[in-house]
């Protein structure tokens, strides 16, 4: 399979990881990719059946359809615990990942990684695994075309806290190499958000402290 960036990177989050359940699977290429690696069994989940069909396709040409079971439904309502050792959510805003995530607590109690790949709204991810009691304990941006992208690896199971940035960033994240590239992404358009406000009259204490935060570590970065 020749996956994408962020698809790579998710793939190499994975390691090590036995029985995966892949939400959101499209073509199936990450199961694919993950059996390949080592892992002995994958699920390729889609509420759509479109998706599905395609991923079908994709095992049949891959001679797959013994290791990798498409399933019909909803987030990780089709599961249950045993099933696997790692839940992969890629491709998906922000706010639906915590939606999945919010709808089967089983996979915040710490058995399960969690290999998180939002295409909106990371920060929003990050406070959500944090309020739940996870830790991210391992984040890689990666690179596709002029958009970077989030991918993290977290586990539940620890007592719920408030991270210190906001969750605009992980500590984890910090040794990636496109992290000052993040930083200064996000901080311009923090700027641009708050210069909007003004613009209209109004002002953004939360928009304020954001930026406070990323140039502090813009600093501490370079």
């Amino acid at each position: 399979m020749n996956l994408t960036p962020r698809l790579q990177a998710a793939a190499e989050l994975c390691r090590g990881a036995q029985r995966v359940i892949d939400v959101g699977c499209d073509h199936a290429h990450l199961c694919v990719e993950l059996v390949r690696r080592g892992a002995a069994f994958a699920y390729a989940s889609d509420v759509r059946e479109g998706p599905l069909r395609r991923a079908q396709e994709t095992l049949a040409r891959c001679g797959m359809e013994g290791r990798i079971k498409t399933v019909l439904c909803d987030g990780l309502r089709g599961f249950t615990p045993d099933r696997a050792d790692a839940v992969v959510i890629c491709g998906m805003g922000g706010d639906t990942i915590c939606q999945i995530l919010r709808e089967s607590p089983w996979v915040l109690a710490g058995r399960h990684r969690l290999v998180l790949q939002p295409m909106t709204r990371s920060e929003t991810v990050r406070r959500f695994l944090a309020h739940s009691g996870c830790t991210v304990t391992e984040e890689r941006l990666a690179l596709e075309g002029d958009r970077l992208y989030c991918v993290m690896a977290a586990r539940g199971g620890c007592a719920p806290y408030e991270p210190e940035n906001g969750g605009l960033f992980s500590d984890a994240m910090r040794q990636d190499p496109l992290f000052s590239q993040y930083l200064n992404r996000l901080a311009g358009r923090c700027r641009a958000a708050l210069e909007g406000r003004q613009s209209a009259g109004l002002d953004d204490g939360g928009l304020r402290e954001a930026l406070a935060i990323l140039q502090k570590e813009e600093r501490y970065a370079t």
